[in-house]
């Protein structure tokens, strides 16, 4: 009875064992192919982590920038914006447009902004009075002229005491070109209290008014200068010819001490996609007119013309420190400024050089990061 017992337990066994063993082709299939799939998912998973994990070691986090987009004079953001740049350097970026220098400025210190374009005179003002703005890059440099009726630029030929004395000069507040021509009068040794600057609401007043005869001279600025020019004036000086100011600065990119402090890495970045910006211009003029569309209000006739073809402006993405603290000098030598501060303290350089520099080990040989590269040592570096 034992010995059937035991013989039926081994029956049974080895049953169980062939079923275990050998099991039915489709369970077998089953396990292999779960087992397979579960490694597949693992390193489907793994993979996703790892790029995440690349992603994040690349990210430079997260921007508010801020502008105009009514002009061109700020379509080095604008373009780093619509090409991807910002977003290729790591960065997350908001970018918004206000056509105000005050506002923008205002924006910034009031924590709406972290990086910001706006006006030398404007920004450099705010510094002078108090506001710990550090500026870290330009965006437009030069880009004002003064004008005439035709039938009296032939009096204007030569800029000086003689010819100038008595006369009335139309600006804008706080315009660029207008500091600029006081201190290339000054640098001749114009007596400018003997010249009467007439401050007008707008540049189409200034316009009007040199129209009208109602001043001898105005200043216009961007697109105004081809507007005067359509309305029968004339230049009679660029500003910017080699014994007024070449390269006299404008617009100015800045944010505040403690933002820069706080995350110094991506305002690196965000100079690196603007100096790549800057680099579409001067080589592919239809990609930039293509992606400023997108981004200024206004036509490509505008945009064309003012980039490409009027010339007497530049866009260089370089903080120009050299050119920045004269600026501000001639600022305070008109009174428009107290001179209160150093204004180097203000400027770092630094930002922009090592923006530049890892473009440079990326693309050793690119003709417009070593161009910049010259003008860093020209003008940021003692």
């Amino acid at each position: 009875m034992k010995k059937r017992a035991l013989t039926l337990l081994l029956t049974v066994a080895l049953s169980a064992g062939l079923l275990a063993g050998c099991g039915s082709s489709s369970d077998s299939s089953t396990a292999a192919s779960d087992s397979q799939t579960n490694a597949e998912t693992t390193d489907s998973e793994s993979d996703d982590i790892a790029e995440a994990a690349d992603t994040a070691s690349d990210s430079k986090g997260s921007l508010r920038v801020l502008g105009w987009n009514s002009m061109v004079g700020h379509i080095d953001s604008a373009l780093a914006y619509a090409a991807g740049y910002y977003a290729d350097e790591g960065l997350d970026v908001e970018m918004t447009y206000n056509n105000s220098n005050p506002d923008n400025i205002q924006a910034l210190l009031q924590d709406k902004a972290d990086l910001v374009s706006a006006g030398a005179t404007a920004v450099l003002n705010y510094i002078d009075q108090g506001s710990d703005i550090v500026i870290i890059g330009g965006q437009m440099s030069e880009g004002a002229s003064l004008y005439a009726l035709p039938d009296r630029a032939s009096e204007f030929t030569e800029l000086n005491e003689e010819t100038l004395a008595g006369k009335k000069v139309g600006v804008t507040r706080l315009n660029t070109g207008d500091i600029a021509f006081r201190k290339m009068l000054k640098d001749r040794g114009v007596d400018v209290s003997k010249i009467e600057f007439v401050e007008l609401d707008s540049q189409a007043t200034v316009v009007e008014a040199v129209k009208k005869g109602e001043v001898d001279l105005g200043i216009a600025f961007l697109t105004y200068r081809q507007s005067a020019e359509a309305q029968g004036l004339v230049p009679v000086s660029y500003l910017d010819g080699e014994d007024e100011w070449p390269g006299f600065i404008c617009c100015r990119m800045f944010t505040t001490r403690e933002k820069l402090e706080a995350n110094r890495d991506a305002y690196v970045a965000a100079l690196k996609a603007n100096i790549r910006a800057y680099e579409l211009m001067q080589t592919n003029e239809d990609e930039t007119i293509k992606y400023a569309l997108q981004e200024l209000e206004t036509d490509e006739d505008t945009i064309r013309s003012q980039v490409y073809e009027y010339g007497h402006i530049g866009f260089s993405p370089n903080p120009d420190v050299k050119d920045t603290d004269q600026f501000f000098q001639a600022m305070v030598d008109i009174g428009y400024s107290e001179g209160n501060v150093d204004m180097k303290d203000y400027i770092d350089s630094t930002v922009f050089e090592d923006a530049l520099n890892e473009l440079l080990q990326e693309d050793p040989d690119n003709e417009v990061y070593l161009q910049l590269q010259a003008e860093d040592q020209a003008t940021n570096q003692d």
